[in-house]
């Protein structure tokens, strides 16, 4: 499945270390999809043709770093290791911010993978246009927003289940988290969160989520590529509008929204692998996970 997600993300990672002006960096990813879209479609309609699941430029539904996928099977594996039996078998994980079914593909396969015979995820999202476009000017953000206001990113989230084989243990609930997760009577081994990046979004999603995990439970999501002790919180707060900003120390990417909201909810370093994050709850704190 990531295997030419990983080339693109391997081109923007080159480029991004070598143009630090962000205005420059939004051009190119401008001019990436309004020469790739054509080429995009023409991928995704021969991969619906032969039954395989997509993920590409077209439908933006390529998302996130394609280097947590390792990480989020490492995060199953390593509560099938450390967790009773019964537990395993019965696995229930949490993901807040679905898209087009990148990470459910993940997490599908690594239950089946692990012994999770009874095992289940719930995906929770709007499937609607949620993006303030006022400081995301960029042409993806359109192309995100138009998709999924007329149900394109749901159908293609739906197939992409299907064509993986996982759509048996992937349960879908559409609507905001503040709305679907009150709801859920049950709590979760794993939760993961990689939704709106904005600091509210992401905020009101863990304050939502911790009530809901098991003791001995992982919470984990993607995004956070540089943390809170790393940089100003001034001038990270001066950056919540942009989903993506530069530091301009490191000249690295990163989400200002994730990274407050992150650094904020735990109050220190967490142990995280190239923007994937991740603590396991032990009573009433959170502990480092290490991923071998």
């Amino acid at each position: 499945m990531t295997e030419d997600v990983n080339t693109i993300y391997k081109v923007k990672l080159f480029v991004l270390k070598r143009v630090g002006n962000f205005k420059v960096l939004r051009v190119l990813d401008d001019l990436y999809h309004i020469i790739g879209l054509p080429l995009g479609f023409l991928t995704y309609l021969f991969h619906r043709l032969i039954g395989r699941p997509y993920f590409g430029i077209w439908l933006a539904s390529a998302q996130g770093h394609p280097g947590r996928f390792p990480y989020m099977k490492k995060t199953v594996e390593h509560l099938a290791k450390t967790s009773d039996p019964e537990v395993i078998r019965n696995l229930k994980i949490l993901e807040i911010g679905a898209y087009a079914g990148g990470s459910a593909l993940v997490w599908g396969r690594a239950l089946k993978n692990n012994g999770a015979t009874n095992g289940k995820l719930i995906s929770v999202d709007p499937w609607d246009s949620y993006i303030d476009l006022t400081g995301n000017h960029r042409i993806v953000f359109r192309v995100m927003n138009r998709n999924l206001g007329n149900g394109n990113v749901l159908r293609l989230f739906v197939q992409n289940l299907k064509a993986a084989g996982v759509s048996d243990v992937c349960h879908q609930f559409r609507g905001r988290s503040e709305d679907i997760l009150p709801m859920l009577n049950s709590k979760f081994d794993i939760i993961y969160i990689d939704a709106s990046h904005h600091v509210d979004a992401v905020t009101k999603d863990l304050e939502l989520s911790l009530p809901l995990l098991k003791d001995g439970g992982v919470i984990c999501g993607a995004g956070l590529e540089r943390q809170l002790e790393d940089l100003d919180p001034e001038f990270v707060k001066a950056h919540f509008h942009t989903d993506l900003f530069i530091d301009p120390k490191t000249g690295q990417t990163f989400h200002p929204g994730i990274t407050y909201a992150v650094g904020n909810c735990f109050g220190r370093r967490i142990s995280h692998y190239g923007g994937y994050w991740v603590v396991r709850k032990n009573g009433e704190k959170f502990e480092d996970v290490v991923l071998s």
